[in-house]
């Protein structure tokens, strides 16, 4: 198949992104891959593509319910039949998917990572036919990452339980640690390993040092410059967030 012809009839784009082709021609042949792209990228076409492609349901792993629904919404309003599972649905809104699924009706299935810890839901997949496993947010299932999950452990069981293949994992957050730790799991060869520029042209960074006492002094300084306002303030904690905004 002619993936530009598909991508321009599906997404109405004229071309791919840095490393979107690669990774989306992998996976069509049915090899897994490493997507480590910096946010806004273009990961998720990186498995929305092979989806239409290939036949079955290509089954989506992200922790974030919005997320799933923007995609979800998305998606359907260019034509094409996804679903997601999450705790916000009704009960007949949930068997509903679930007979889409079973029919063979959905082309792309979210869910949240959890939910492949439940045996009722992999007893349903291994009656369906899955065109591929994508994961986002891959780095979660590395233990040398700062923001590991112990339900992404399972995945890889998963995977390998009921032969889910090609397995595609995405994320913007890997050091070359992690990076290994997400390939080792899912058996993603180093060739299909694909990592374009984390260098964005529209931001600039600049740095102030300072002692973790003059932080709020520093931030207070700062933010009374209209010109910088606007702005989004990050933090590690809730505790800290709460400690900043009352400040």
């Amino acid at each position: 198949m002619d993936l530009l012809e598909a991508l321009q009839s599906n997404f109405g784009h004229d071309e791919f992104r840095p490393g979107q082709e690669a990774v989306i021609r992998a996976l069509v042949a049915g090899e897994s891959a490493l997507a480590l792209f910096p946010t806004g990228a273009g990961k998720s076409l990186c498995y929305q593509l092979p989806a239409l492609v290939r036949e079955g349901t290509a089954l989506v792993i992200s922790p974030l319910i919005a997320l799933m629904k923007d995609q979800v919404d998305a998606l359907r309003a260019k034509g094409i039949a996804a679903a997601r599972l999450d705790s916000s649905l009704s009960a007949a809104e949930t068997q509903q998917v679930y007979a889409d699924l079973r029919e063979g009706r959905l082309k792309l299935l979210y869910v949240a990572p959890e939910r492949l810890s439940a045996e009722t839901f992999v007893e349903r997949l291994r009656r369906v036919k899955i065109s591929l496993l994508a994961i986002d947010e891959a780095h979660c299932i590395s233990e040398w990452g700062h923001n590991f999950r112990p339900e992404y452990l399972r995945l890889a069981g998963v995977a390998e339980e009921l032969g889910l293949r090609p397995v595609l994992a995405l994320t913007a957050t890997a050091t070359p640690e992690v990076a290994q730790d997400i390939c080792r799991a899912f058996g993603i060869v180093p060739q299909r390993h694909v990592q374009t520029s984390f260098r964005r042209k529209n931001l600039h960074l600049r740095v102030t040092p300072c002692a973790s006492g003059e932080r709020l002094a520093v931030l207070e300084k700062r933010l009374s410059n209209p010109k910088v306002r606007p702005a989004v303030v990050y933090v590690t904690f809730q505790k800290t967030a709460e400690e900043v905004a009352a400040h």
